[in-house]
């Protein structure tokens, strides 16, 4: 599910945006912007998933979410404009937005306390296998970028299918279920704060890489199908996302976090000077894939231990400090591509994620930090 919301229905655009720019006329600034207002839908999702799950259990989001992946892409593979794809565009990115948080509450409910780090590790990497499969797919098609999509949806639907099928249903409860109050004091506490800010800014400069590698290379001078390998390279790297919960075990949370942001960013600053050069290109994007997986997985392995009480709505805000540095970051690197260039735009991108590193998880042991730093959910009363 992960792979199909993430992979496909969210980053696919970026895949596929060389071809879609040559035959709907999108400018390097609309298409920012159209990756920005992506992101805006991944936001508003993020905060209705909230209700959602506790209202209907994780299995109403989940299967929301795959319907609203298939009908964006829908949209994008049949539309002969740019607002047309935009609109898919759209439609398509709130479906991450329904589909990631829910699984917060399943491995805390389902999945013993030894076990959750491997396992949320594992299931943030599903967005790698994702982009794993969806590279091939856009390489065999080449200009053919239509039917790339058309064969997303069909994966989409299979997978959201037994996703739905999967996720547990709603409690049967006689008491109705309480939400956490949507306060700025649970949400932004100063337990959570750096983590909240660290999510904006990995936002910010990685959605640069997701959203413009692809033509940044091309423009470099690399072959088209070249730039496409490197992007599938890349999201077949962050599959490594899953060895994060081990590493987190072994290294302790907060020198694991540390280090996964200084990689990332040198990965981005690889890329961004030597971009024409194919071997360093691949290698950059192993780093990227990789490490960007990796500090994902490792904010939803940190997010659960500052929001235990309510682990889908700490998560769902995480998401939403991510979303918002998604948002700047693409809409931003519009503005300064016509002015500077693509490296210096990546360059700019690599700075504001290598920021990261003075906002990581406290300095403690790693049992003591559920107790520790913990922002607790107050409940509304009926």
């Amino acid at each position: 599910m992960i792979a199909v919301t993430f992979g496909f229905a969210r980053y696919g655009y970026g895949l596929l945006l060389p071809q879609m720019q040559a035959e709907l006329g999108i400018t390097p600034r609309a298409a920012g912007l159209i990756a920005s207002a992506g992101y805006a839908s991944y936001l508003i999702a993020n905060v209705s998933v909230i209700w959602l799950t506790v209202r209907l259990g994780p299995r109403a989001p989940i299967g929301r979410a795959a319907v609203l992946a298939a009908a964006g892409m829908t949209v994008v593979a049949t539309t002969s404009t740019a607002t047309g794809a935009a609109v898919g565009i759209v439609v398509a990115g709130s479906a991450a937005g329904l589909a990631f948080p829910p699984y917060a509450d399943i491995v805390a409910e389902r999945v013993p306390p030894d076990r959750r780090a491997v396992a949320w590790s594992t299931i943030s990497s599903g967005t790698g296998w994702g982009i794993a499969v969806g590279g091939p797919i856009a390489i065999g098609f080449g200009d053919r970028w239509r039917l790339a999509w058309l064969v997303f949806v069909v994966l989409t639907v299979g997978a959201g299918i037994l996703a739905t099928v999967s996720a547990p249903p709603r409690r049967r409860d006689s008491r109705r279920p309480r939400l956490p109050q949507l306060s700025w004091t649970w949400f932004i506490c100063p337990k959570s704060r750096p983590l909240l800010i660290s999510s904006v800014l990995i936002g910010a400069g990685s959605a640069v890489w997701w959203t413009f590698s692809v033509d940044a290379l091309h423009t470099a001078g690399l072959g088209a199908g070249q730039a496409k390998i490197a992007y599938a390279v890349g999201g077949a790297a962050s599959i490594l996302a899953s060895l994060s919960g081990s590493l987190v075990d072994w290294a302790g949370l907060r020198r694991g976090y540390l280090g996964t942001c200084v990689l990332l960013a040198v990965a981005i600053v690889l890329i961004a000077l030597q971009a024409q050069r194919f071997v360093l290109v691949l290698l950059a994007a192993v780093l990227f894939g990789a490490f960007y997986g990796a500090v994902i997985a490792t904010q939803g392995i940190w997010s659960a231990e500052v929001f235990a009480s309510r682990p889908s709505a700490g998560l769902a805000a995480v998401n939403t400090a991510l979303t918002l540095g998604t948002i700047t970051g693409p809409a931003a690197a519009g503005l300064l591509i016509n002015r500077s260039g693509y490296s210096t735009t990546l360059l700019a991108a690599a700075s504001v994620v290598a920021v990261s590193v003075f906002f990581c998880p406290p300095s403690a042991r790693r049992r003591d930090i559920l107790a520790a730093h913990q922002c607790r959910a107050t409940p509304v009363r009926d």
